[in-house]
């Protein structure tokens, strides 16, 4: 039987401190790397700052908005994602376009950032947001700079149409 001096038991404890740690943080380390779901840690393409889940992904799913701004990005974020059926739901009949081919224009469009420069509340029922859209249409980059205006209908907010800024 192997009998452990005292300097050779402190050794060895050491080791199996040091071992237990190791194997504690790389533990650590394991689960800090397992996935976490896609929309809890995707930021939200709109740029808010915060995730996607706790975004515009309420408002893609039938929730609504309670600012023209939040319509604005989340329509933008629908722009990114190819979400036709919430853009012409969110789209006032006045102004919608029947369709919007966004399965085409994804061959050639994608959408690479989203800046507010202004949110404007008008009155209780209308607003302004302007914005610059950047994107890369095939391969080149461009920016949408447009002032888009807004009206609130029972409790929704609609985009009515936009004009294109210098």
């Amino acid at each position: 039987m192997y009998k452990l001096s005292s300097q050779n038991h402190h050794r060895h404890l050491g080791r199996e401190v040091l071992a237990g740690k190791m194997i504690v943080k790389l533990h650590h380390i394991h689960k800090s790397m397992k996935k976490k779901p896609q929309s809890a840690q995707l930021s939200c393409y709109c740029e808010s700052g915060k995730p996607y889940a706790a975004c515009c992904k309420p408002l893609h799913e039938g929730e609504l908005t309670t600012t023209a701004e939040q319509l604005m990005r989340s329509r933008y974020s629908a722009y990114v994602l190819g979400l036709e059926a919430y853009l012409l739901r969110t789209w006032h009949a006045d102004t919608r376009p029947d369709t919007l081919d966004l399965t085409n224009d994804a061959k050639t469009t994608r959408w690479i950032g989203l800046k507010v420069k202004r949110h404007e509340v008008l009155d209780s029922s209308t607003a302004i947001v302007e914005f610059i859209a950047s994107y890369k249409l095939n391969g080149k980059a461009h920016k949408l700079h447009e002032i888009s205006r807004f009206i609130k209908q029972n409790e929704q907010w609609l985009y009515i149409d936009g004009e294109i800024a210098d």
